[in-house]
């Protein structure tokens, strides 16, 4: 008879996945971390990590896997589902690895007996989109989708894969951005405004929100041992800034000085252009693209976390001042 319960992380190797993985080894889970067989365990150290590689490309060997797992007594009480890419080559590339492959492992786990007590979905706010960028109105768990870019369309079309199964038990999360210790997005920022550079495309105004780590892992363990199923929430700190005072807090805690720039958006759009046909033969996209641009013109990025606060009883520990105090004191 087994003691603990097991969660099985996907893209644990991440910056997510692998603060998931100690969460769940602290809590006492039986965890198991799938990575590709090219991915880093740097942050997967520890010796109770059981490591599994899928092949969520082939259905046929997914199934032999699973198949194979389930004949050793192998159950997986809850699984996060957090494998997947924020930057492709295309749109087929983010529509193959967010949404396909999420379809590939749901329906490999119907097939097999292997449906999990609770499946939770890593998904995103970009699945929404922005929020009415003239009355200001933040976006919550009842704002109709319309994502504005390829990483928000295809992870849209996951949910929908879910929400559209009869009874499989999931839970969608949406985060906000995430950020903290092993982020690299979010390093690009800090290190310009460390060397003085301070620059914001279109507008400083931009209204945007924030999750810390170890808040969003918090939660997502909270909603796994919930008696909630098939649920779907937008998630984040609770509170809304604008850019340039994210900008600013960053730059109190380095003690640094700027001068913001403002790049009007037409300029920024022409760079990303030449940007994206430069590195399109090479297969390779630049941090600097269309679809970031798409997201940069979107002036309301604002979250309205008080469904999951009321349903879970979630409640962030961290502000942005301390989480950002506690990632640049790390990173």
């Amino acid at each position: 008879m087994r003691e603990a319960k097991s969660v099985l992380i996907t893209g644990a190797s991440g910056f997510i996945g692998s603060h998931l993985v100690e969460e769940g080894l602290r809590r006492g889970y039986e965890v198991y971390a799938a990575i590709r067989k090219s991915s880093s365990r740097r942050y997967l150290t520890d010796s109770r990590i059981r490591f599994l590689e899928f092949d969520y490309h082939t259905p046929e060997a997914l199934d032999r896997q699973l198949s194979s797992l389930r004949e050793e007594g192998v159950r997986f009480d809850f699984i996060v589902h957090n494998a997947g890419v924020t930057k492709a080559r295309s749109r087929n590339e983010f529509d193959l690895i967010n949404h396909l492959y999420t379809r590939s492992l749901v329906e490999s786990l119907e097939r097999n007996g292997m449906v999990p007590d609770k499946f939770v979905f890593i998904s995103s706010l970009a699945a929404i989109g922005p929020g009415n960028p003239e009355t200001m109105q933040p976006v919550s768990d009842d704002t109709p989708p319309h994502p504005v870019e390829s990483y928000g369309l295809s992870k849209r079309a996951a949910e929908v894969f879910l929400q559209s199964t009869a009874d499989f038990p999931f839970l969608i999360l949406r985060p906000t951005g995430v950020y903290g210790p092993r982020e690299t997005d979010y390093q690009v920022v800090y290190r310009n405004l460390g060397k003085g550079f301070e620059f914001y495309a279109g507008s400083s105004g931009q209204r945007v929100s924030f999750l810390y780590i170890a808040d969003l892992v918090r939660v997502i363990y909270q909603a796994i041992e919930s008696d909630f199923s098939r649920k779907t929430w937008v998630v984040s700190d609770g509170s809304n800034y604008t850019v340039k005072e994210f900008s600013a807090r960053v730059k109190q805690i380095l003690g640094k000085k700027t001068i913001p720039v403002v790049v009007p958006l037409p300029v920024v759009h022409f760079l990303a252009s030449i940007l994206d046909a430069a590195c399109r033969p090479f297969g390779k996209m630049p941090l600097l693209n269309r679809d970031k641009v798409a997201i940069m013109g979107s002036m309301n990025w604002q979250c309205d976390p008080s469904g999951i606060m009321n349903d879970l009883g979630f409640s962030p520990r961290y502000s942005l001042e301390e989480g950002l105090k506690e990632t640049l004191s790390r990173n």
